[in-house]
């Protein structure tokens, strides 16, 4: 059975003394209560339990300054961990990195990847232990999400152009560039949606209820119906929805709507017909990446020194038509009733077999 530590702050680290195959430490970017980033650290705890890895967890609790610190205090260590989990928020983990150089660490990248220009400091998979990332691709989220909205305000029959506002989280983490870009490249391949604003609200609930309230006074000033709106996670869309109903518009009805994260409260959004979608499954990054650790110190336990490199998974969408069956298998977010035992390789597969699928998801429930 795996060890969960979750720390805080850097006063706090626990150094293990436990004796483990392998050892493990995630150095999570969000803040414990934050729910995509639990959900994140719950998906991998229960991995690591199913796989038998001693797990550490730090929260950096959103600060960039925290989180190199902590980063580098654990590259410091007497004792390190054998493995260390990294997240390029903010572009912020290259420094992180560069400390492990000269130690044992072998570091794995989740969710969001080294940027290109950041290459030629880091260099690639398989050079100076770094040994790969798990990452969503965040450019078809985009899209989908996009495409979702497009073909929703058509049934609606609302007058074209499409009047369409989009909410990113920010402008710098690798993840929302994709995710942004994703959205941006189906605005220009389809002539009647048109963009009025593209806006930015640090990934919450109160920036996004603020843009959107802005936005909104704006359109009505200019004789302009809002067709749609695109929300680069669900606390946005639960922001940009609660703005709508402050000016007696019904989202679903008026407005169409979607979100990203598979929230709680994006599901039952989606299930009220709130929401035309949630898309999402990215927080079992969590789940993957032990999976993958583990499959990975197995073939180097016995000399192999191929890397897992660039694993890409999709996200998918939660909406009307398989919300239901969702939230009766996994509503509950009992992640132990998954067996992730079962997403492992065989000693033939090469690591671009994996099946990260939510139908694999829903076969591996025991």
């Amino acid at each position: 059975m795996s060890k969960v530590i979750l720390i805080l702050f850097a006063s706090s680290i626990f150094f293990s003394t436990a004796v483990s195959a392998m050892n493990v430490t995630f150095l999570n970017p969000g803040k414990q209560g934050e729910h995509f980033w639990d959900m994140v650290t719950d998906t991998m705890s229960a991995a690591a339990n199913d796989l038998n890895i001693e797990l550490e967890v730090i929260y950096a609790e959103r600060n960039r300054v925290k989180m190199v610190k902590l980063g580098q205090s654990i590259t410091a260590r007497t004792n390190p961990p054998d493995y260390l989990i990294l997240v390029n928020e903010e572009q912020s983990a290259k420094n992180i990195y560069l400390s492990t150089k000269g130690t044992d660490i072998k570091t794995l990248m989740l969710l969001n990847d080294f940027l290109p220009s950041q290459r030629k400091t880091v260099g690639f998979p398989g050079t100076n232990n770094l040994i790969g990332a798990i990452t969503p691709d965040n450019h078809s989220a985009g899209r989908n999400m996009m495409k979702a909205l497009h073909q929703c305000s058509k049934e609606r029959s609302v007058s074209v152009p499409y009047h369409v506002l989009a909410i990113g989280g920010d402008k710098i983490t690798p993840a929302s560039i994709a995710r942004n870009l994703g959205a941006i490249s189906e605005i220009k391949a389809q002539q009647n949606l048109k963009l009025d604003r593209f806006l930015y609200a640090n990934w919450n609930s109160k920036e996004a209820v603020k843009l959107t309230k802005h936005y909104l006074e704006w359109a009505k000033r200019n004789n302009i119906h809002p067709s749609a709106i695109w929300a680069a996670n669900d606390p946005i869309a639960f922001g940009a929805k609660q703005a709508l109903e402050a000016h007696n518009l019904q989202t679903g009805k008026d407005v169409c709507l979607v979100g990203l994260n598979w929230s709680a409260q994006g599901l039952k959004m989606v299930k009220n017909g709130e929401m035309v979608l949630t898309e999402g499954g990215h927080f079992f990054a969590g789940a993957w990446a032990m999976i993958v650790l583990s499959d990975f110190h197995q073939r180097y336990s016995s000399g192999s020194d191929t890397v897992p490199g660039s694993i890409n998974f999709q996200m998918q969408p939660i909406d009307r038509h398989n919300v239901d069956q969702y939230i009766k298998h996994l509503g509950s977010e009992d992640w132990d009733k998954i067996d992730f035992t079962r997403f492992r390789l065989t000693d033939q597969q090469n690591y671009n077999a994996y099946d990260f699928s939510l139908m694999n998801i829903f076969r591996q429930i025991e």
